[in-house]
């Protein structure tokens, strides 16, 4: 078991860590090369739209061919695709690709990292679903969560160490950690058998007891990205910060937030233990707490205290709607509940950046005030949802036990 969960652990670190070291230096890559601000965004699009359309294909598979061989193809995937985009990047630093070309090239590579990566999300949770029931599911999560955080704190932090040496060195280490992340999960992973079974039927995202968690999944990750899209014009704008500051200041703020969300998964997974629906209530509650500390102070450290109480509910969030979500489905489509789960990552980093920043030119707190509606909104459905049926997940629980049971409990 602790070695299922230590190269799930380091898995899906490796893979938020590839996210997070791109997007610092992306800026930075476009200007030397001599493309506009709109690539960039291009390029950053393409990858979300890739790994929303490929994160419940990748999970699917993982459920008829198993959740290992998925992960690998993911990490050496990741790996190679990484490589490529790091080659096509020399190859305009260097001036042997230009125009259309080097844009050409530099979409298709970031498409097969965006295509790559969820084989790793997705196959990781659904691996965590498999070896956890009731209770212990929560925190298993919390263990994903911990590595969505700890890529969080220091993606950011290692692309700002490398870019010393050299503008492309982030991506050369995310090349080589790909690769050893793949070795660690070939010899420590253990291949568990495909969960499908004959004629199972795919997991639809609108069937009862789980759309609500998607909707969750949604609408936190929006929040997220919103954070990280505008929370450097924000505290731009609030505190007159020059230019040379504000990198510093904004990789600052969001180490806080991904700190924040390892301390919420430590305590959920380690003490508090709660089902899905609880720590979702909590996590909106904190969630909104954070915008208004984000609207009604103009001092930086209180901007500080607001991203990591803005982590703390992300993490809770983020636990409770990845248990709950694996909860409402059978074991034989844990796979397919992830990619969706994964999906939804996606969807967020394609429809936040536009939304935010749209807001954002209208008015400047508009997009805190729509993340804390929405959360609160969110928070209160569930609420409702809880206590007009208290004992729901259990009672779906159970049934899928039951079903599972008389099928045989195929694995």
């Amino acid at each position: 078991m602790n070695k299922i969960k230590g190269s799930v652990f380091f898995s899906v670190f490796v893979a938020m860590l590839g996210l997070m070291l791109l997007a610092p230096i992306t800026p930075s890559l476009i200007r030397e090369l001599g493309l506009k601000e709109i690539h960039s965004g291009i390029l950053i699009s393409t990858g979300s739209i890739m790994m929303a359309v490929m994160a419940p294909l990748w999970g699917n598979i993982s459920d008829a061919k198993g959740r290992k061989p998925v992960i690998l193809i993911g990490l050496i995937g990741m790996s190679i695709s990484t490589l490529l985009l790091v080659i096509t990047f020399y190859g305009g630093l260097h001036h042997w690709l230009s125009g259309g070309l080097l844009l050409f090239l530099m979409i298709a590579a970031r498409s097969l990292v965006g295509i790559f990566i969820p084989a790793i999300l997705s196959s990781s949770q659904a691996y965590m679903g498999d070896v956890t029931e009731g209770k212990e599911r929560g925190s298993g999560m919390a263990i994903i969560g911990a590595a969505n955080g700890l890529g969080l704190v220091f993606g950011p932090a290692i692309a700002g160490i490398f870019t010393l040496i050299g503008l492309l060195w982030p991506l050369y280490f995310g090349t080589a950690i790909a690769a050893v992340a793949f070795i660690v999960a070939l010899l420590l992973m253990p291949a568990a058998k495909p969960m499908i079974q004959k004629g199972a039927v795919k997991v639809s995202p609108f069937q009862p007891g789980l759309r609500l968690y998607l909707l969750v999944a949604l609408v936190t990750m929006i929040g997220v990205v919103t954070i990280q899209v505008i929370g450097g014009f924000y505290l731009q704008d609030q505190l007159n910060l020059p230019s040379d500051q504000l990198a510093r200041v904004v990789s600052f703020g969001l180490m806080f937030t991904g700190m924040a969300m390892l301390i919420s998964q430590i305590v959920q997974s380690k003490w508090l233990k709660w089902e899905p629906r609880p720590m979702i209530q909590l996590g909106s509650l904190i969630f909104v707490a954070s915008m208004l500390v984000f609207l009604f102070t103009t001092h930086l450290s209180f901007y500080y205290l607001a991203f990591f109480i803005f982590g703390l509910g992300a993490g809770f969030m983020m636990t409770g709607f990845m248990a709950g979500a694996s909860l409402s489905v059978s074991n034989e489509r844990q796979g397919g509940v992830a990619g969706l789960v994964t999906a939804m990552q996606g969807i967020a980093a394609i429809i936040a950046p536009i939304l935010s920043t749209t807001l954002y030119q209208m008015n400047r707190y508009s997009p805190m005030v729509m993340i804390a509606i929405l959360t609160a909104l969110l928070g209160a459905v569930m609420l409702i949802g809880s206590r007009k049926r208290p004992d729901h997940d259990a009672v779906d629980r159970i049934d899928r036990q039951g079903t599972h049971a008389g099928s045989g409990g195929a694995k």
